[in-house]
């Protein structure tokens, strides 16, 4: 009878594990404001749902995507005097995805080799599958 007990335990925590819910979470976080404090706090919540546990990708598009181009202004906010640009890097830096939107680099004077380091165009029909992923929560900014 113990035996029977014990491999049942077993039986059902194998169960358990099998169909349990997934427990992994996406994050999609699209910005496309120009504003340096809703830029920033997007990246602080991108970086705090990293911290987390979540895999978290970042989009940039309409006039958020200065934030992939190298020498683009920087605005300083308080209270670490840091930019968004500077969080931005930082979150590449952890390995998070930066893509930048095609048509933002399709529709201005700058092309890949003035991309920051780390920042790749995105390709719509991936980030279709990326949106349409299970668990995925998306932000937009």
């Amino acid at each position: 009878m113990r035996k029977i007990i014990v491999l049942l335990s077993f039986v059902s925590l194998l169960f358990i594990a099998a169909c349990g819910h997934d427990s992994s979470k996406h994050l999609l976080v699209v910005v496309t404001t120009d504003d340096p404090v809703t830029q920033s706090m997007s990246m602080v919540l991108a970086e705090q749902s990293m911290k987390k546990g979540a895999t978290v990708e970042i989009l940039l598009c309409g006039k958020a995507g200065s934030l992939a181009i190298k020498d683009s202004e920087q605005v300083l906010l308080k209270p670490q005097n840091i930019s968004p640009q500077m969080m931005l890097q930082n979150l590449i830096r952890n390995k998070i995805s930066v893509e930048l939107c095609p048509i933002f680099l399709a529709n201005s004077e700058k092309s890949i080799p003035n991309l920051i380091d780390g920042v790749t165009i995105a390709k719509p029909s991936i980030v279709a599958d990326k949106l349409l992923r299970e668990n995925t929560k998306i932000l937009s900014y």
